[in-house]
């Protein structure tokens, strides 16, 4: 079994911890690290964006190498997993419900409480990932950013402050359990989780990709972790990448 969290590197501030980790895997650092930031200052979020990592939410990263199986047919499982790992540490912790949003986000109450970005990168020949997780904590977001209106933080659902490290704790041990499942071959399990999980599944969304948009029904996802959609038309299209937004 692996144990991840058993080597943990914590810092005030550093540019991005996913860089970071990168870094570790050429130093030797080992499967199941973790790099955890106070502050990052140049944090990011899928397709490059800008991830806002100020002082008060939980910034971290982790070091896995799950083989050449997974990183080559179940890549898009790792997102889905860490998204479910999550949502239960949140509802455990903070005693509030989490859900999560294809393909790697989780909300409460409709809103963004946490962004999840999966790199794959070779060092040596060999394959590894890096699990990049952003936690609104006590950070508040809910007034004065461009993406304030579908975004939350723990502090704002509960009105008062958690303590971030003992929710970092919890996050890496459910990630663990389901990050096992999967060396394991137990995709499925995980997989039925995260739909038990889902905020997505049955609602009409719109997907937008690098060529072009689609509408339609979210009726499930495959075994690699792409969704399934229910066209207008009443057909169905799998989409292995892309933004998701719920029309309802």
């Amino acid at each position: 079994m692996t144990e991840l969290g058993k080597i943990t590197i914590r810092l005030e501030e550093v540019d991005s911890t996913n860089e970071l980790a990168k870094e570790y895997i050429a130093d030797s650092l080992g499967e199941g690290a973790v790099i955890v930031a106070e502050v990052q200052t140049q944090g990011k979020g899928r397709l490059d964006r800008v991830w806002e990592s100020p002082k008060g939410g939980l910034w971290l990263s982790i070091i896995l190498k799950p083989g050449e199986t997974v990183i080559g047919d179940k890549m898009g499982v790792i997102p889905l997993m860490t998204g479910s790992a999550v949502a239960h540490a949140i509802s455990t912790f903070a005693e509030i419900e989490a859900r999560v949003k294809w393909p790697n986000d989780v909300v409460i109450n409709g809103r963004k409480v946490c962004g999840i970005l999966s790199q794959s990168i070779v060092h040596d020949d060999e394959r590894w990932v890096v699990v990049g997780i952003g936690v609104n904590v006590n950070n508040k977001v809910r007034e004065g950013y461009e993406f304030s209106p579908v975004s939350t933080s723990l502090t704002e659902e509960l009105g008062e402050e958690l303590d971030v490290d003992s929710l970092m704790k919890i996050v890496v041990c459910e990630l663990e359990h389901f990050y096992n499942l999967l060396k394991e071959d137990k995709s499925d399990e995980v997989l039925e989780d995260w739909l038990g999980l889902s905020d997505t599944i049955g609602k009409k969304v719109k997907i937008t990709t690098p060529t072009e948009e689609i509408v339609g029904v979210a009726r499930g996802i495959d075994e690699n972790g792409a969704l399934i959609l229910e066209l207008e038309n009443g057909d169905s299209q799998i989409v292995n990448v892309g933004d998701c937004r719920h029309l309802e």
